[in-house]
């Protein structure tokens, strides 16, 4: 059984019911809440139309969330753009880092073991 929260009409305070219609207690004061089938209808239209309204304020928020990140996105690569005008070959750079690596030999574990021989 689904459990909610509502307020006790008589002191305003919350107080947790299942989804039965019934008699419920308020802890605080004591006075007896009634839930029927009229306040079942009313909650229950209440929660579907809650949970549309925070579905359309989710979407609203990852739309904005989206754009911010395109705009920032294009401030930054225009920026990297103008800095990186001066040299002409900074595209190149991952390709003159990778040609690098493959220019210096490949040290084996024998190697490093003969040297730490030889060190002595």
């Amino acid at each position: 059984m689904k459990k909610f929260i509502i307020t006790c009409p008589k002191c305003h305070k919350k107080m947790k019911i299942s989804d039965k219609i019934a008699k419920y207690r308020c802890p605080n004061c004591k006075e007896i809440y009634k839930y029927n089938i009229f306040r079942k209808v009313y909650h229950n239209i209440k929660y579907v139309i809650d949970g549309f309204i925070s579905t359309i304020r989710d979407i609203i928020f990852n739309i904005k969330r989206k754009y911010n990140n395109a705009k920032t996105t294009y401030q930054y690569m225009s920026q990297l753009k103008k800095n990186m005008k001066n040299d002409p070959n900074w595209s190149q750079y991952r390709n003159q880092q990778r040609e690098e690596k493959d220019v210096t030999p490949n040290k084996s574990f024998k190697d490093s073991f003969k040297n730490m021989f030889n060190k002595k």
